[in-house]
């Protein structure tokens, strides 16, 4: 990752002070998810590993400073590897992390990140196992959603919670030699309710990211809701997507509602619908998707999901949650 010189020896100087200063810390602790089932998806009825994750995190505390960390890998890719590829250094970082909370907000550096944009924005929407939305599910191949689940070479600041109101702005890395120091910048304005919030967003991408030729930056504007009832939760979001490189502008809505029935039994129901200026490169698509979940235990659950699309392929899933 390129930075300059003076963040370099900010960086340096904070990671030296952890690993020499350090005198109290709270345990580490270990979590994590196993997500396992079965997937029809108009291709084969096969097994398939969801989610394999495990990590440890922690906080040390110094003199006047603290600082929180975390490792979360995810190796469902080496598991669901065919027999004749070597599928066993398939190990996905998802997060690698150390904030630094403060009086004055939190400072982020974070090599890999899950996506604080998708957390923030797209929470509302995240009420299903296979048909996930965002762009890197496998479910859908990135064709309803653009805004990625994860980050890389992050350095984010995080504002104190003001009355509920908070603003977030990173910086990302995704190339490392095309002479950009910021290839993508994101920010977002964030409130938080009783029972709601709502977030809006904006991530731009450069173009030197793009291909040659290209001559605008890549930008992505977002907003999205999140309200919870007794047993109903429900959300919304609006995600635009312009200047696309090498595609037309599209625009994506998603709505979903969950609710929660007797004995650990919910049910959640999702439309997406996404649409292209000018149907040339894109082709426009759109997602109802049902899931049924019996909560067995807090951290053992059942479902069964059906996706229906327009253009991608239809799915029917069912699986096994095991957090720890």
């Amino acid at each position: 990752m390129k930075i300059n010189k003076a963040t370099g020896l900010i960086v340096s100087a904070c990671l030296f002070s952890i690993a020499m200063e350090s005198v109290a810390s709270t345990e580490p602790k270990v979590f994590g998810m196993i997500s396992v089932g079965a997937v029809d998806d108009e291709k084969d009825f096969e097994a398939e590993a969801y989610e394999l994750e495990f990590g440890i995190k922690g906080v040390y505390e110094l003199e006047g400073f603290k600082a929180a960390y975390q490792l979360l890998v995810d190796v469902s890719d080496a598991a669901n590897a065919d027999e004749d590829t070597d599928g066993e250094d398939e190990i996905h970082v998802r997060q690698a992390s150390v904030a630094f909370p403060t009086r004055y907000g939190s400072f982020v550096i974070a090599p890999r990140s899950v996506s604080g944009q998708f957390r923030n924005i797209y929470g509302g929407l995240r009420k299903f196992e296979y048909n996930e939305p965002h762009a890197n599910t496998p479910a859908a191949g990135g064709k309803i959603f653009e805004q990625p689940d994860e980050g890389q070479n992050v350095l984010a600041y995080v504002s104190p919670n003001w009355n509920g109101f908070q603003v977030v702005g990173a910086s990302l890395q995704i190339n490392e030699d095309n002479g950009e120091d910021h290839d993508v910048i994101s920010v977002r304005a964030l409130y938080w309710g009783d029972n709601w919030n709502v977030g809006i967003g904006r991530v731009s991408v450069d173009q030197e990211v793009g291909p040659p030729g290209a001559d605008h930056n890549y930008n992505r504007d977002s907003i999205g809701f999140a309200y919870n009832l007794d047993k109903l939760e429900l959300g919304g979001v609006y995600e635009l997507n312009s200047d696309r490189f090498g595609g037309d502008d599209s625009k994506v809505l998603g709505v979903a509602a969950k609710y929660h029935f007797s004995q650990g039994w919910s049910s959640s129901l999702g439309y997406f619908d996404k649409d292209y200026d000018d149907d040339d490169t894109g082709t426009d698509d759109s997602l109802l998707v049902l899931n049924l979940k019996k909560q067995l235990e807090k951290n053992v659950s059942l479902w069964a999901e059906i996706g229906e699309y327009d253009e991608a392929e239809d799915n029917i899933a069912v699986g096994v949650n095991i957090a720890f």
